[in-house]
C-alpha cells in the first residue's frame, strides 16, 4: 500500500495534509528525489541522498535530517508499506510561513516521504518524442518541485499525439521533459553535457559508468537538433523508466523503429547491476 511520512508521522497517504501557506504549496519553493526500491532495498540511495543536498544548498534551504536518519525513515517506510519494488518519493520545502511572502523567513522545513508501488520500467508499444523548444530557467540541475515548465511541455506533447517532448536550446539538445536523454550513431553513445540547463540525473550517471566499464565508446558533448535526429538509436533515462528507447521523433522513425543493439547491451548491464546491488 502506498504510504506517507510527513513531519514526523506516518500516515495513510490520501490522510497527509500540509497548511495553505507552506511555501511549496504557495511558490513550489521545495525540491525533491525519486529513490527506486527493488527486492524491499533502496537503490543508488547515497547518489540520490548527495543529490538533495545539493538541491537543498542550491536553494538555500537548511537540511532537515541528517543520512543516517534519512535511510532509517526509508527501511521504516519500506516496512510498513509491504513493498519490494517501490518509489520513494522525498520532498523537503522552505515550511510554512506566519503570512504569504516572498521573504525566506526563518520557518523550519516541511519533510514529505511517500513510499508507493513502483510502475512497469518499460512500455511494449513504440515511444514517440516531439521536439520543442526549451524556455525554462537556467538552473535545471536543481531538483525544484516547481515544474510547471515541464508539465506543460510534456502534456503539449501528448495532446499532439506524443508520448514525451524532447527539448532543445538554440538547436543544442538539453533534456527530455522529466529524463535524460542519449543517442547513439555508428556505436558511439553521446549525452549532452551534464550543464546547468539540465538534471544531472542518477540513471544517466549510471548508464556512463556502464558504458566505461565495458569499453563502450561514449562522449559527453554538445548534441545539435540534427544529430538527434540522425541518430541511429535514441533513449532516455529516469529512476522511474531507467532506460526507455524512443522509436519516433516528430514523424521520423529512429533507426529501423526497433529497440538497438546498444541499447539492448546497457539495459542488460543495468539490469545486472541492479540485480547485484539487492
Amino acid at each position: 500500500m502506498a504510504i506517507a511520512y510527513l513531519n514526523g508521522s506516518w500516515q495513510p497517504i490520501e490522510k497527509a495534509q500540509v497548511p495553505v501557506l507552506d511555501k511549496g504549496f504557495m511558490f513550489g519553493d521545495g525540491v525533491y528525489e525519486v529513490i527506486p526500491v527493488y527486492q524491499s532495498k533502496p537503490f543508488a540511495v547515497e547518489a540520490h541522498l548527495t543529490r538533495l543536498s545539493k538541491s537543498l544548498g542550491a536553494m538555500r534551504i537548511p537540511v532537515p535530517m541528517s543520512e543516517e536518519d534519512w535511510l532509517t525513515l526509508f527501511r521504516v517506510g519500506i516496512s510498513k508499506a509491504d513493498l519490494t519494488a517501490a518509489i520513494i518519493y522525498v520532498q523537503v520545502t522552505r515550511g510554512v510561513a506566519d503570512v504569504r511572502s516572498h521573504v525566506y523567513g526563518d520557518s523550519n522545513p516541511t519533510v514529505l516521504i511517500t513510499i508507493s508501488p513502483k510502475p512497469p520500467t518499460k512500455s511494449k508499444r513504440k515511444f514517440s518524442l516531439v521536439v520543442k523548444e526549451d524556455f525554462r530557467w537556467s538552473r535545471g540541475y536543481i531538483k525544484t518541485i516547481s515544474l510547471a515548465a515541464n508539465t506543460l511541455v510534456r502534456n503539449e506533447a501528448i495532446a499532439e499525439g506524443y508520448d514525451d517532448a524532447v527539448l532543445t536550446r538554440n538547436g543544442i539538445l538539453t533534456e527530455a521533459s522529466s529524463s535524460n536523454v542519449f543517442i547513439v550513431k555508428d556505436g558511439v553513445i553521446a549525452t549532452p553535457v551534464a550543464n546547468n540547463y539540465l538534471l544531472h540525473g542518477v540513471t544517466r550517471s549510471q548508464v556512463l559508468n556502464l558504458a566505461r566499464t565495458e569499453g563502450l565508446r561514449f562522449e559527453e558533448r554538445d548534441i545539435y537538433l540534427e544529430e538527434l535526429l540522425e541518430a541511429d538509436e535514441v533513449w532516455i533515462t529516469a529512476t522511474t523508466i531507467e532506460i526507455q528507447p524512443v522509436h519516433r521523433i516528430n514523424d521520423q522513425i529512429v533507426g529501423n523503429g526497433e529497440d538497438g543493439p546498444v541499447f539492448k547491451k546497457i539495459s542488460r548491464l543495468f539490469r545486472q547491476l541492479v540485480c547485484q546491488s539487492t
